[in-house]
């Protein structure tokens, strides 16, 4: 498998280019299924997450990322699959992610949807509550801290998994989404750190 691969050769490459500092990363379950829901800040993030990690995330990428020769064959031998942004509910992608909840993998997911600069600030969309309900798994806050420039901090923080056991059993509808969301998002933002 191409992951063990791009891990090493990636490392290396942060090793020269930033200084990274991992906090958190027992929080992520060894096994099982999860949501790893991350704020997002540049086109690094997934890579910075996933080779930080000892399990390989499933992530959700705009489609037009796959267009790429290169990056759309790298994208799926990291097991990445494709979501259409421009519909409102690409139910392809939306069963793909609740199947890898369900065989029990880890869901990697940038909630906001888009890269999001310091100091702005973008609604999450409520997909990531949907998932998780639906796939019945924990939600892992992600927070990555700094700016990707030569020998600059990245720091990345593994918050907690959150249990959303007092939402199960009850009708999912909108509001409880945007509730499980901004509660998500709020610990997202709580972990963040000025570099």
């Amino acid at each position: 498998m191409l992951y063990p691969v791009v891990k090493v050769f990636v490392r290396l490459y942060y090793l020269i280019m930033f200084k990274i500092t991992i906090v958190g990363k027992e929080n992520v379950p060894t096994e099982g299924n999860g949501v790893l829901c991350c704020n997002h800040i540049s086109n690094y993030d997934p890579l910075t997450m996933a080779v930080y990690l000892d399990r390989l995330p499933r992530y959700i990428a705009k489609k037009e990322l796959f267009n790429n020769k290169f990056l759309g064959a790298l994208l799926r031998n990291l097991k990445a699959f494709p979501v259409d942004r421009e519909t409102i509910m690409d139910m392809k992608a939306f069963k793909t992610a609740i199947n890898v909840l369900k065989d029990g993998e880890m869901l990697g997911i940038f909630a906001e949807g888009t890269r999001v600069k310091e100091g702005e600030e973008k609604a999450a969309k409520a997909g990531v509550a949907m998932f998780a309900l639906k796939g019945d798994a924990p939600i892992i806050p992600v927070a990555i801290s700094g700016e990707y420039k030569f020998r600059s901090q990245i720091r990345i923080e593994f918050g907690k998994p959150i249990s959303l056991e007092e939402y199960r059993g009850g009708k999912i509808n909108t509001a409880m989404m945007e509730e499980i969301t901004e509660k998500i998002m709020g610990k997202v933002r709580e972990m963040k750190v000025k570099l």
